[in-house]
């Protein structure tokens, strides 16, 4: 059978659209996209012109009125002006508000064309020329992008693809783009724009950011035809971007919503509209409840028959990093304070449709009699609540006094984990009890769960290791199986009493000894990427337990191994010390925080409990360093903390039902590339309580669709996966030999999936390179990606030595390992013996250093390649024996620099301190505008041809002798 072609692919997508009611429109270069924008804009505004006694058109200056207006601005800004009005003075002195998108499907003009060529001949700042695929534009603008691959190409590429259309020729008009669409036919995705500098850096989007299109019950919608029905109605990409896209208000950021999102939102609002009645929505943790459950209650706000919504979270959740999620949805929407009164006094505010507050604050309101004249105004009226975490007792316990007031009231709750029958509590309720929505309609008005979330990479797997810690030494009793001691419900039914077993010092130690030794494999899976860890314990002595033991074992390490622990609980000021204890929660509390002082340079106390609280999380979020490297806690921290860089928790805890889910996931968020899967240690075999947890919580499912296999099965991949890159290229002097494309194309793709089944396996406990050795070891996986990585530094190279896939995704993020670098080879040299050695033995050592070098993924080693062969060689051997060789270096590199300067300068016949000026500035600001250099050029009195070439040349220099000589890490 033939292949479909892109074009064959365009042509029927393009007639799809015009099916749905699109108009094709031919545009081959941007000056067309302006002239249709000027025509679509008026005709969309006629109605408007025509009652200021002006015809559907623009004049040229009225035209360049609303480009000024419109033109040159960030992604993000340009979101906002598509959402705006804008007065536009005519020439016939009348003033008149343009709108640019509407709301209304009826009035807005939908087209679409293809193949639209954006080259610097049209565009001055276009870097390169691209030829768009398929751009949908709704009055004019271009605001969706359709990038369409061939099914059996990587849907990647065209992600690739489009990121790089962002940096270099996504330039005037295109920046209004809102949404993209990739697909290769039988697969398609959609996700938002976003500038494409931050911070002065190029800003790629994330592949975790880029999402399938399901159906109401989460089924995938994959093939493009079946897509565009769905997606591109008119009425639905309107829908999306008026009221299921967001405009951040504290940070230049868009958002998209996802399907389930805004399905969930979507069955909510006809709840409460239409229906009048409660319900709650179960979405998983770590799936986006708190956009959801925000935009719900800011859609429900601009409906005229809703006098108020209030968004209540619980106290213990409302941490500087949700209020600032809140307030960055809508300015200055939280109130923040611990005073009931602030809460008063916005009720009484008729501006105030909106509020989000503590449950704590309103259930104090409703039942203090001092607030009771401004609380019985609300009694009658149309009052929405949308309750995060709804499935917490704190809410059970106060919804009935909340309940009793608001006599017309709505309760939409939120939660990843309801209470079911199975695991309900003392007071019997269920989660669909509390949200009763009369006999006839199902109180769950949408399900995301983690089987979903999974499915389409909105969370992460689990991967579960036990690690066994109780076993039957000294154990004689008739009739009990020693393999089956540490199962907690064997030892209940046979009355074997379990506590003195777990709680064994030589036990804690043990485990203690076990997660510092394993602990780097596990939080430092691939590259430069390091993460944090959770350690949950049953008790506060236990707590104190393993505390000692790290203290001991940072002790008797040297300060680079040494691991940052801290520890936090909250304790009973008048606890009980008859179990055993010598030491009060209180002392242990403030022992940890002198120590926690000391570490981090802070000075918190038992009286600033809640700001270290807040420290803590500060750093396990990576948000202020150093950071926390494992946590030590009893309860805290294991519900409704959310932090990206945690990757794993440690368990010496009995964990059941939704205690157990809401653990786990303080691990499975997703971050970078490296972060695979959330990663959960257990001292203690809670297997099947973990498993009955999962098949609830995912409605019966199998509850190992979430877990990771065991080590075995990865090791059994990676030798399944061995001959798929051996019969691409037998061997390592083979993958250097690729000559086409597609030779490239496959063994890049055949090596990522080995090194990914690696990285996984590298985070095992029980990892053994000499497993993998069967099929392939360690130096030759090195040797196979030296050139892996050689393909990828081609894909940089304007005129690259074999043709490299562009766009083909290298997930070189996995592959990185970042063990040799600059440091790790100047000490190579430092433990040599640098004295009274021949000529071949230096050139042994300067072998050796240069294979280090090629084996290395380090970028910046990579790049000081040909500085630390000239160190070795004109200056390494001449040190003293008590020289530092890193000094020497820094002081080598400084000179190479100043000579490289030079000799640019003396080439380009231009004066040295030019060059040095231009290569400071760049240092400064971390960026160097053609004009800057120019400016400093302009002596030289150079033709416009000599001086963009020398500009282009000195830019070019600056960049590559910056990258080459930077400090690593910079």
């Amino acid at each position: 059978m033939a292949h479909t072609s892109e074009y064959e692919v365009e042509d029927v997508f393009i007639d799809r659209l015009e099916g749905i009611g699109y108009k094709f429109i031919k545009l081959d270069n941007y000056d067309d996209v302006l002239a249709n924008f000027r025509e679509q804009l008026a005709k969309f505004n006629a109605k408007k012109l025509a009652e200021k006694g002006h015809d559907a058109s623009f004049s040229d200056a009225e035209f360049n009125r609303i480009m000024i207006h419109v033109d040159n601005h960030s992604v993000y800004e340009s979101a906002k002006i598509l959402r705006d009005k804008y007065v536009l003075q005519l020439d016939n002195g009348e003033s008149v508000y343009i709108d640019f998108f509407s709301g209304d499907t009826d009035r807005n003009i939908y087209q679409v064309t293809h193949q639209v060529t954006m080259d610097k001949a049209h565009k001055d700042d276009v870097v390169y020329k691209n030829r768009y695929d398929v751009t949908v534009l709704i009055n004019g603008l271009p605001l969706v992008q359709i990038e369409l691959k061939r099914p059996g190409v990587e849907i990647n590429e065209a992600i690739n693809q489009i990121n790089r259309y962002r940096k270099f020729s996504f330039k005037g008009l295109f920046r209004y783009l809102q949404l993209f669409v990739v697909s290769n036919s039988v697969q398609t995705k959609y996700f938002c724009n976003e500038n494409e500098m931050m911070d002065g850096q190029y800003n790629p989007i994330l592949k975790s950011l880029v999402f399938f299109w399901t159906d109401e019950k989460n089924t995938r919608i994959n093939d493009l035809n079946t897509f565009t029905g769905e997606f591109f109605r008119k009425s639905a990409i309107t829908e999306m971007m008026d009221k299921y896209m967001v405009v951040k208000t504290t940070e230049p950021v868009l958002m998209v919503m996802r399907p389930y999102q805004i399905y969930a939102v979507k069955a909510a609002k006809k709840r409460v509209l239409e229906v009048n009645q409660d319900g709650y929505v179960f979405a998983c943790t770590g799936s986006g409840k708190t956009l959801t459950s925000f935009k719900l209650a800011q859609l429900l706000r601009d409906e005229s028959m809703v006098d108020l919504v209030v968004f209540l979270i619980d106290r213990k959740d409302l941490d500087d990093q949700t209020v600032d999620e809140y307030n960055s949805f809508e300015k200055d929407c939280v109130d923040n304070t611990d005073s009931t009164a602030v809460l008063i006094s916005m009720l009484k505010s008729s501006e105030k449709k909106m509020i989000v507050t503590t449950i704590q604050k309103m259930a104090n309101a409703v039942k203090n009699p001092k607030y009771a004249a401004v609380m019985d105004a609300y009694k009658g009226k149309k009052v929405v609540f949308i309750i995060d975490e709804c499935h917490r007792s704190q809410f059970g316990k106060m919804h009935s006094q909340i309940e009793k007031h608001f006599e017309k009231a709505n309760y939409i709750g939120f939660t990843g984990t309801p209470i079911f029958e199975k695991n309900k509590g003392a007071d019997g309720r269920t989660t669909a009890d509390i949200f009763h929505a009369g006999d006839k309609l199902d109180s769950c008005l949408h399900k995301y769960m983690i089987k979903d979330a999974i499915a389409d990479g909105n969370v992460l797997r689990f991967s579960v290791e036990y690690q066994r810690t109780i076993f039957a030494r000294n154990l004689a009793v008739k009739g009990i199986d020693p393999e089956q001691l540490d199962d907690p419900e064997y030892c209940k039914r046979h009355k074997i009493d379990m506590e003195p077993l777990y709680h064994d010092d030589e036990r804690i130690a043990g485990i203690a000894k076990h997660i510092f030794e394993h602990h780097e494999q596990h939080v430092h899976p691939q590259g430069k990427d390091i993460y944090t860890a959770l350690f949950a314990v049953d008790k506060i002595q236990t707590l104190g337990k393993y505390y000692d033991e790290f203290k001991k074992l940072n002790d008797a390490v040297p300060d680079d191994k040494k691991l940052k622990v801290a520890a936090i609980f909250s304790y009973q000021a008048n606890e009980d010390m008859d179990d055993g204890a010598d030491e009060h929660s209180q002392e242990l509390l403030d022992r940890c925080m002198q120590d926690y002082n000391a570490l981090y340079n802070t000075a918190f106390t038992i009286d600033t409990f809640d700001a270290y609280r807040k420290d803590i999380a500060k750093r396990l979020k990576q948000k202020d360093l150093p950071q926390v490297d494992i946590l030590l806690v009893v309860n805290m921290f294991l519900t409704g903390f959310d932090a990206k860089p945690l990757n794993t928790l440690y368990l010496d805890k009995n964990l059941i039902w939704h205690s157990l889910v809401q653990a786990y996931s303080r691990t499975n968020r997703v971050d970078k590339v490296t972060k695979q899967f959330g990663q959960i240690v257990s001292y203690r075999n809670i297997k099947q309580w973990q498993d009955d947890a999962l098949t609830l919580f995912s409605g019966d499912g199998d509850p190992n669709e979430y877990l990771l296999e065991n080590y075995e099965y990865y090791l059994n991949q990676w030798v399944n996966q061995e001959p798929v890159l051996r019969k691409i290229t037998a061997d390592v002097d083979a993958a250097g030999q690729l000559k086409s494309e597609d030779e490239i194309r496959m063994f890049i793709i055949a090596f990522r999936s080995m090194a990914k089944t690696l990285a996984t396996l590298k985070t095992f406990s029980k990892f053994d390179w000499d497993d993998l050795a069967v099929v392939m070891d360690e130096n030759e996986y090195e040797g196979f990606k030296s050139w892996y990585l050689y393909y990828k530094d081609q894909t940089h190279n304007p005129n690259p030595k074999v043709p490299v896939p562009v766009d083909v995704d290298f997930d070189i993020e996995l592959v990185r390992t970042d063990r040799i670098n600059v440091v790790y080879i100047l000490n190579l040299l430092k433990n040599a013996n640098t004295h009274d050695k021949t000529e071949e033995e230096k050139q042994q050592d300067v072998d050796l250093i240069l294979r280090e070098i090629e084996r290395s993924d380090n970028e910046s080693l990579r790049l000081k390649k040909e500085v630390m062969r000239q160190f070795i060689l004109t200056r390494f051997y001449d040190l003293p024996e008590d020289a530092d060789v890193m000094e020497a270096f820094t002081q080598f590199e400084k000179e190479q620099m100043k000579a490289d300067m030079e000799e640019f300068a003396f080439e380009n016949k231009i004066d040295y301190m030019i060059v040095s000026e231009l290569f400071t500035e760049y240092v400064f600001h971390g960026t160097i505008s053609d004009d800057d250099i120019r400016k400093r050029l302009t002596a030289y009195k150079l033709g416009l041809l000599k001086m963009t070439k020398l500009t282009k040349s000195v830019k070019t220099f600056v960049t590559e002798t910056y990258n080459k000589y930077k400090a690593e890490g910079e």
